[in-house]
């Protein structure tokens, strides 16, 4: 008797449940169209790669999400002493500002997805947003033309380079509109942004398009084309990159209409594989061009700086093109997956050194092969463009197989016997041992007569 009792109320309380589901569900179909991305957490499979090192903050927390933790106390010194800088240079009050930013706490508030762990009061979510917006506004200002912005922001140059890497993180950020509501002056603030993405300027290198950017329109973006933060920002800027200069990939033609339910890796094959199939690896000739294309046996590929930073802002852009609230196509995300399928070794690298595509900035090839290894665990779903390129590659292979098999016993016959002077030299001094065995076996025979 009592367990009927207990599954009816379990029953009760499931009904319940879907109940207030549905109503939430109805509230936000109504409302969807004019939200922005939240800032969420990194989806949890990605952490479980062995990737949660790249996501988490190593100086400074922005946000809520790393708020308080023991690795960033020390930024909380340094966030406390940009905001005083801010609010003297702005001539701005600390309790005008606070009681500003409160007067918007419900908007900002709904810019997180806050769980469990990231309970906090109105009070602290206000104070939180004020402090990091002052900062990052301070921090962005004189990191612009500024010789010695250390000297500026008294920090080590280090340690600033630190703190640009940790604005760029997904779990790093706060609503853009922080930014609007505490800089007034919009030149001011369109200034900030630019200094932003010059830091990050091998990545981005867009120049002077402010205008542009801001309307742009993303994924879940509203109206007006204002970011939902400053990684969304970043990631607007590295695709208007395409969009600017005017390079249409006039090959995508086709229309995928149905999109398969699976994941994939793009597994194309190494860049020496490449080669020795006859493809030949070029740098992309618009140089604001972010897509690969593939064309009449030419993979060009656009050009890429590697840098301590560089798995960093991948993979936490590509994080947040996983995000369940992240509309737009994926693009971010299978171009690191496509890179991290070319790159298998250091020759790899080497090889698109040489041929302009990759500028290493590390401190060997080896280096940068094992950074594209690691990230070489991400699954992406397939996008008509990438798809589209490993199939044309594809039918390379199918239609020139016996010209690769050939190219292939070149290949590997030259790294046998030409992969460095010793072995070219060994190798010519066997073919003179050969002739000169040739010569006297064939006078042997054939005697020469008096």
């Amino acid at each position: 008797m009592a367990l009927e009792k207990d599954k009816m109320l379990d029953q009760y309380k499931l009904e319940q449940r879907l109940e207030m589901q549905l109503k939430e569900l109805d509230n936000s179909n109504q409302e969807v169209k004019n939200k922005r991305p939240k800032i969420q957490r990194v989806p949890p499979y990605m952490e479980g790669m062995g990737l949660k090192k790249y996501f988490n903050p190593k100086l400074i927390s922005f946000g809520l999400f790393h708020h308080g933790q023991y690795d960033t106390i020390v930024g909380e010194q340094y966030k406390l002493m940009w905001t005083a800088m801010y609010l003297k240079d702005t001539n701005q009050s600390h309790r005008d500002l606070y009681n500003k930013i409160n007067s918007h706490y419900s908007e900002l508030k709904d810019s997180f997805i806050i769980d469990d762990s990231t309970i906090y009061h109105r009070e602290n979510i206000v104070s939180i947003c004020m402090l990091d917006g002052c900062s990052i506004l301070r921090v962005l200002d004189k990191s612009g033309n500024y010789n010695n912005p250390e000297q500026e922001l008294k920090v080590s140059f280090d340690q600033l380079i630190q703190v640009h890497q940790d604005m760029l993180l997904l779990e790093n950020q706060i609503p853009f509109q922080v930014l609007k509501i505490i800089c007034n002056d919009e030149a001011q603030l369109n200034k900030c942004l630019q200094n932003f993405l010059k830091v990050h300027g091998d990545m981005t290198t867009i120049g002077n398009r402010q205008d542009q950017m801001s309307n742009t329109s993303t994924g879940g973006q509203v109206s007006n084309g204002d970011p939902a933060h400053l990684l969304d920002y970043f990631h607007r800027a590295m695709l208007t990159k395409e969009s600017d200069g005017g390079d249409s990939d006039g090959e995508i033609t086709i229309t995928i209409i149905q999109r398969p339910f699976h994941l994939r890796k793009y597994r194309i094959g190494s860049i020496r594989e490449l080669q020795e199939a006859g493809i030949r690896v070029e740098k992309h000739p618009n140089n604001t061009s972010f897509h690969p294309r593939f064309n009449h046996g030419k993979l060009q590929l656009p050009k890429l700086t590697v840098d301590g930073s560089t798995t960093f802002i991948l993979l936490n852009l590509a994080a947040y093109e996983m995000c369940p609230d992240f509309s737009s196509d994926f693009q971010i995300s299978p171009y690191v997956v496509f890179l991290s399928s070319l790159i298998d070794q250091p020759e790899d690298v080497k090889e698109l050194r040489s041929a302009g595509i990759l500028i290493n900035e590390l401190s060997s090839d080896k280096e940068v092969a094992d950074l594209f290894n690691r990230m070489d665990t991400l699954l992406v779903p397939e996008t008509a463009r990438y798809a589209h390129i490993r199939d044309k590659i594809q039918d390379h292979f199918e239609s020139n197989r016996a010209q690769i098999k050939m190219l292939g016993w070149k290949g590997e016959a030259c790294n046998t016997f030409c992969r460095s002077p010793w072995t070219i030299i060994a190798f010519l001094a066997a073919t003179l041992g050969l002739v000169l065995t040739f010569i006297q076996t064939w006078f042997a025979v054939h005697p020469k007569h008096s």
